[in-house]
């Protein structure tokens, strides 16, 4: 998606929030920080891929405006040093749609989606379950996709070494290939759990620790 198309759709979806200036300064802050010279995975492509899975499943949303912005928000903060980049996208994302005028109840339910992309709990909402499995359509990609985004992480974690981000990418992934699903909802377990599954499998061989172990 280029530039100009991302503002199109910023506008389409929030343009009667906020004034027209308020609009502009929240867009180039969100463009700002997934173009950084850090982002390699975390970029404007992968909320493009977002955008269009929740295409794809708009009509499901009870709340579409509200999942919509926890997507255009969810890592705004991308920081392999930090371990609550969650809770600070969903800080800017509270101040950015303040800014914008937006109601509390919206506020707050982005925040909620966004703290969902931890992926540390199962959603309690059909909107929550919506986001996370959007987030997680990626790893249902065809293989040479997902080694790509593989390699893409890798480079935002340039501080550590080979060996310990080989830990903890196995850890992540061995922590969903063990979930009763990967996938919430009907959808996207129906089109995607059984690639996420082969891709996790494969993944796991390749970085040196097998299903078993």
């Amino acid at each position: 998606m280029e530039r100009a198309e991302f503002r199109k759709r910023w506008e389409e979806r929030f343009g009667g929030m906020g004034t027209a200036q308020s609009r502009a300064e929240v867009f180039d802050q969100l463009i700002a920080a997934y173009t950084a010279p850090s982002r390699h995975y975390h970029s404007l492509d992968h909320i493009a891929e977002c955008l269009y899975e929740f295409d794809t499943v708009r009509a499901q949303a009870a709340d579409p405006t509200a999942v919509e912005a926890a997507i255009w928000f969810h890592d705004v903060v991308y920081d392999g040093r930090r371990a609550d980049n969650e809770e600070q996208s969903a800080n800017i994302a509270d101040a950015a749609l303040e800014k914008l005028g937006a109601a509390m109840k919206l506020r707050e339910r982005v925040r909620q989606l966004i703290l969902l992309t931890r992926h540390d709990r199962a959603p309690d909402s059909e909107d929550g379950k919506l986001i996370v499995d959007i987030d997680l359509a990626s790893l249902a990609v065809p293989a040479r996709e997902f080694d790509h985004n593989t390699q893409l992480i890798r480079q935002e974690y340039p501080h550590i070494s080979e060996e310990k981000f080989r830990e903890g990418r196995c850890a992540l992934l061995l922590r969903f290939l063990r979930r009763p699903r990967i996938y919430f909802t009907a959808t996207f377990f129906n089109r995607s759990e059984q690639a996420a599954r082969e891709n996790l499998e494969r993944a796991l061989v390749r970085l040196g620790k097998g299903r078993g172990d």
